[in-house]
């Protein structure tokens, strides 16, 4: 559960991408930044791409933008498009998303524990004026992860939509993967105000999980294995969903 010697999250280390995954990248940067123009401000990669250990016809591309306004509804529709495209054009990719925030929001005080800590220590900068120089190490704390988190009860909520209406077997898995890991990810808002460790990968947070809720191991290992290889009728995974979602609830409590 990485921090480094002086108590800091890691920051990633801004490594050369997966050659598979290069094309698809620099689409996504051209097409961007000729189609958005001046709207655009930066534009950075996370997640297994920007961690060197995405797999080929397996992973998603996750993209942040930052814009230097809010979207109109007519330039949030062409971004899509956009996004659209790029999955369609580049299989290898799963899925593609924009995760998509204004200079202001990024720059903000309520923006500092959520984007300022995103793109300091889980982006790379693909293209524009880099933001992360702007942004000290970040130590672990509550804020950060209720920053990050603390909207896993609308988020997974909508996930249990969507998978209620999924069209195939396929798009119900594919969700039941998302929602996994955010349910994983999501538990870090259950740390204590003491902790000074940060789980980083999926596996450490079910550790931590089940070190300090061991009545909650299988459920964890039950989302740790549908994280990895969704298996089983989606209404099996939308009853742990709810009832972990109800739990989880229960459990905790926002930092003042």
């Amino acid at each position: 559960m990485a921090v480094d010697a002086d108590g800091f999250i890691p920051t990633l280390p801004d490594i050369a991408f997966q050659s598979e995954f290069r094309p698809l990248l620099n689409e996504a940067r051209l097409r961007l930044a000729a189609e958005a123009g001046p709207l655009l401000h930066s534009l950075y990669v996370y997640g297994s791409v920007a961690e060197g250990r995405a797999v080929p016809y397996r992973s998603d591309l996750d993209l942040s933008l930052v814009v230097i306004r809010a979207l109109s509804e007519a330039e949030a529709a062409k971004l899509d498009e956009i996004r659209a495209w790029l999955e369609r054009a580049h299989p290898v990719a799963t899925k593609v998303d924009f995760d998509i925030g204004t200079l202001d929001e990024v720059r903000s005080a309520e923006g500092k524990f959520s984007w300022g800590y995103w793109l300091k220590h889980h982006c790379q900068c693909l293209h524009g004026d880099d933001l992360r120089p702007e942004f000290s190490p970040f130590r672990p704390s509550r804020e950060i992860a209720w920053a990050v988190n603390g909207n896993y009860r609308t988020v997974l909520s909508d996930y249990d939509a969507r998978i209620r209406l999924a069209p195939t077997e396929e798009e119900a898995q594919r969700l039941q993967r998302e929602a996994a890991r955010k349910v994983i990810r999501s538990t870090n808002i259950l740390r204590r105000d003491t902790d000074t460790d940060w789980p980083m990968t999926l596996e450490e947070h079910v550790a931590r999980l089940t070190r300090r809720h061991p009545l909650m191991a299988a459920e964890a290992q039950f989302f740790l294995a549908q994280a990895s290889l969704p298996a089983g009728p989606p209404s099996v995974f939308l009853t742990h969903l709810r009832r972990f979602v109800q739990w989880m609830s229960s459990e905790s409590d926002p930092p003042a």
